[in-house]
């Protein structure tokens, strides 16, 4: 892997700037095109939106067309795509940077394992990536690293694995505005109830990083249990955007078991932070990773770190755990 790769970078909020910026820090991207439709930066040369100096001079398109055309003029390699979490919606922006002959690595929590809940487009998608002959993948840390890959590469020390749980345990306090309202925190503990029944609430991505796992390990994914519970705040507590008072929710409590696999995920205000990965196997293995790993910087850090082995992966749809590491 040499030089730098020329991206284009396809939506630009908290996530998408911090791995632009992650990218060209660490050398490996060069910018040539970016799109937004956000109205206060379209139009704007990133320098500018980002306030430093050593970004390129690229502005911001409004429409993902004409960044595409811009892309074009200079022989673009990659595209980064942060703009949603359920695969349908981004469909078409996948497909339009697919058919211009650019590998294609997203944030898309049903990216990670899409044939879980969107096996159609999943298989479109393959298509088109196959027949432009280039590489599509979702990655980032949860899901994409901390309850699927990281799971799975520990497992290959077991001469036989015959279970694997694995939980992530996150002070919210820490983490951005979007993510501390996207978790429920100060709402009333039957209102977040109201809500996770009729699915608008919780983190997505957990049962795609069970999928995944289960799937790289060779064990049925095709069936299985979620929960989701309010975690509810016993005493007063407050971030740089919301004050929940006693009895108001201060996070989410996530559980999922698909046959041999068991994950949990903690998101609340004042949570004790950990990663830890169980492996019931021969020989065990049982991993803790103290003060858990940070969720925004390393989701740039695992985007960044695939780009390459993205290029040169094979073309079609690909996983983290079918894309070399290195």
């Amino acid at each position: 892997m040499n030089g730098k790769l020329r991206t284009v970078h396809v939506g630009l909020g908290p996530i998408g700037r911090k791995i632009l910026k992650a990218g060209v820090s660490a050398g490996i991207c060069e910018p040539v095109a970016c799109a937004d439709i956000a109205p206060e930066i379209a139009g704007v040369s990133i320098r500018s939106v980002f306030d430093e100096q050593q970004l390129p001079d690229v502005m911001v398109c409004g429409d993902l067309q004409e960044a595409l055309e811009q892309a074009d003029e200079v022989g673009a390699d990659l595209a980064v795509v942060c703009t949603g979490s359920r695969l349908e919606a981004i469909e078409p922006q996948l497909t339009s940077v697919l058919e211009r002959g650019l590998c294609c690595i997203s944030t898309c929590e049903e990216l990670i394992f899409p044939w879980l809940r969107a096996a159609t487009v999943a298989d479109r998608l393959d298509e088109v990536a196959v027949r432009n002959e280039v590489a599509l993948t979702g990655a980032g840390v949860n899901p994409g690293f901390v309850l699927d890959l990281l799971p799975f590469v520990l497992t290959r020390v077991c001469e036989r694995t015959q279970s694997v749980s694995a939980g992530r345990y996150v002070d919210a306090t820490r983490r951005r505005q979007q993510l501390q309202a996207k978790i429920g925190t100060g709402m009333e503990p039957d209102d977040f109830r109201e809500l996770a029944s009729q699915g608008k609430i919780g983190h997505v991505g957990l049962a795609e990083s069970a999928a995944l796992l289960a799937d790289s390990l060779g064990w049925p994914w095709d069936e299985f249990e979620e929960t989701i519970d309010p975690v509810i705040a016993e005493e007063s507590i407050s971030s740089e955007y919301f004050t929940v008072a006693a009895g108001q929710v201060r996070g989410q409590h996530q559980r999922l078991t698909m046959g041999k696999v068991q994950l949990e995920l903690i998101m609340a205000l004042g949570e004790e932070e950990r990663d830890e990965i169980r492996v019931e196997g021969v020989p065990p293995v049982h991993a803790i990773i103290h003060g858990g790993i940070h969720g925004d910087t390393a989701t740039s850090g695992a985007v960044i770190n695939f780009m390459w082995p993205l290029v040169n992966a094979e073309p079609g749809l690909r996983t983290v755990t079918e894309i070399p590491l290195g």
